[in-house]
């Protein structure tokens, strides 16, 4: 009988003592939260970075060239894919980069938070950087239009570098609208002296449905988009939203899509694969490499991730909760200490 109760203690202490080592866990969890969103949840993004005029002017400052690199990468949301495809931009010649839309998981402001974060502490480029809206990156509610152009600048916009046009488009599906970029590029058509380019190329997210054989998606307006696209006389349209690689020429426009910047790829059809793309421009070619690279989880940007735009967001908005669970997991804590020490003392004697 004795041996059963000293057992039975012996359990008791067992459970108490994981239980404990819970509540540790809880409270050293919440703190590693706020020492997190208080040293890297509210980064701003580098200067050289964003859509903003001062950036283009950087461009703009730069001497003639006899040929220039840029980069383009699509769908970045991961933990640890597209950190590995960053290594390999930084060391490209590159003159910038546009991101493709979708380098979040969800468009809320703790996501944002996330991705300015890893932005300006692990892979931040030593060259400007622009951003294409994608219909992950903004929320109607959580992070609509507005707050995302406050962030990162206009999402429809242009800026000529080294005698080239470049176009940047907002193309989302519903509910957002795209007949601000219909309007962009009439204007910009009507405006612009267009044979003066060397070479004119279109960036957006959500690809125009122009084959059968290019996967894309129909959204809005996309008819239009396309038709004026041709009278634009784009050398390249560069989109992202497929999360794989494809790339189609019709008439004089090549098509491209590369979404395999660090989000699940889609079905293996084509062997798809994680890559950036490189295009070196020069006065009579455009050529094109790819970059790839293998995928990559990394647990600390996982729980960096959680902890940014889940859990402190979470606590934000749920003072009152977060307060009483602390008050109940401070009582719990002192109540388990101090049975584990009269158990402990009983086992003992």
């Amino acid at each position: 009988m004795i041996k059963i109760n000293l057992v039975i203690h012996k359990l008791n202490y067992l459970w108490k003592s994981v239980f404990l080592v819970l509540i540790i866990l809880f409270f050293g969890l919440e703190i590693y939260t706020l020492f997190t969103q208080n040293y890297e949840g509210n980064i701003d993004l580098p200067q050289q970075t964003g859509n903003f005029a001062h950036v283009g002017e950087i461009l703009a400052k730069e001497q003639q060239k006899d040929e220039f690199c840029f980069g383009v990468i699509g769908d970045t949301q991961s933990h640890g894919t597209f950190e590995q495809i960053a290594k390999e931009l930084r060391s490209e010649p590159l003159s910038f980069a546009v991101f493709l839309g979708d380098f979040v998981r969800k468009g809320t402001e703790g996501n944002h938070n996330y991705f300015k974060s890893e932005y300006a502490t692990e892979f931040a480029f030593p060259f400007p950087a622009f951003f294409v809206v994608g219909n992950h990156d903004v929320d109607m509610n959580s992070f609509p239009l507005s707050r995302f152009e406050e962030v990162y600048g206009p999402s429809i916009f242009s800026f000529e570098y080294q005698k080239c046009l470049f176009v940047v488009l907002r193309t989302l599906n519903k509910p957002y609208s795209n007949e601000e970029s219909i309007q962009f590029l009439e204007k910009l058509i009507s405006e612009k002296d267009l044979p003066n380019y060397n070479k004119i190329f279109v960036f957006m997210h959500i690809p125009p449905p122009i084959s059968p054989d290019f996967k894309a998606r129909e959204f809005k307006g996309s008819s239009e988009i396309i038709s004026l696209i041709e009278k634009l006389k784009a050398d390249y349209v560069i989109a992202g939203d497929y999360h794989g690689y494809a790339r189609i020429a019709i008439k004089n426009t090549v098509y491209l899509i590369t979404g395999g910047g660090g989000a699940h790829l889609e079905e293996r059809k084509f062997g798809q694969f994680h890559h950036a793309l490189v295009l070196k421009v020069t006065k009579d070619s455009i050529s094109e490499r790819i970059l790839m690279v293998n995928r990559k989880e990394e647990l600390e940007d996982r729980i960096e991730s959680l902890v940014l735009a889940d859990i402190y967001p979470w606590m934000k908005n749920n003072l009152f909760a977060v307060f009483f669970l602390n008050i109940v997991a401070m009582l719990c804590g002192f109540n388990v200490t101090t049975r584990i020490f009269r158990n402990g003392s009983i086992v003992h004697n």
